[in-house]
């Protein structure tokens, strides 16, 4: 926040009548953990599960990729990174579940990439662009299944899965999970 600040002081210094009225409207105020908010789904896929590569009866796509935990509270400059581990979690592709791609709360919602429902940790795999290309593509075809029957994404959850993994198999060289027997 400090360096912030500092950088909006600089800005109003330099063109004091051009920006004397310069505000923040709005400022984030967890340092350094690159997270934005994660909306709350049927299901929040966690750590473990990711490890242990967890297959569920609505897996949709696979994601790869490290997991990449940030540390704020540099000694010297409390606005850097103290520390940050590239967590390579075995190098294997995880099924991520259809269920972590739509709203609880609201009933035509779907979201991709960092906003979807994981915890901590998984959110930061699930913000990976490739990752996060996987859930759009998921999510776009489940928009499309939903608003040709009128159906929810919660209804394409519990009873139309072929047809969204045959939707998302068009679009990707990603071979489906298949339902868990």
């Amino acid at each position: 926040m400090r360096a912030l600040y500092s950088t909006l002081a600089n800005v109003r210094a330099a063109h004091p009548k051009k920006h004397a009225g310069l505000e923040f409207e709005w400022m984030h105020i967890v340092p350094a953990r690159g997270e934005y908010r994660r909306y709350v789904g049927d299901y929040a896929m966690n750590e473990n599960e990711v490890r242990d590569h967890v297959l569920f009866d609505d897996s949709i796509v696979y994601n790869d990729q490290a997991f990449f935990l940030h540390y704020g509270g540099n000694d010297k400059y409390d606005f850097r990174l103290k520390s940050w581990i590239w967590d390579m979690r075995g190098s294997q592709p995880y099924a991520l579940p259809f269920r972590c791609l739509y709203s609880a709360d609201v009933p035509n919602l779907l979201c991709a990439g960092k906003h979807i429902s994981v915890t901590r940790v998984v959110g930061t795999n699930v913000k990976m662009m490739a990752n996060g290309a996987q859930h759009g593509i998921a999510a776009g075809c489940a928009a499309a299944l939903c608003a040709k029957h009128g159906w929810t994404p919660r209804e394409v959850a519990a009873g139309h899965m072929p047809e969204l993994r045959a939707a998302v198999s068009i679009y990707t060289d990603v071979p489906q999970a298949e339902k868990v027997g």
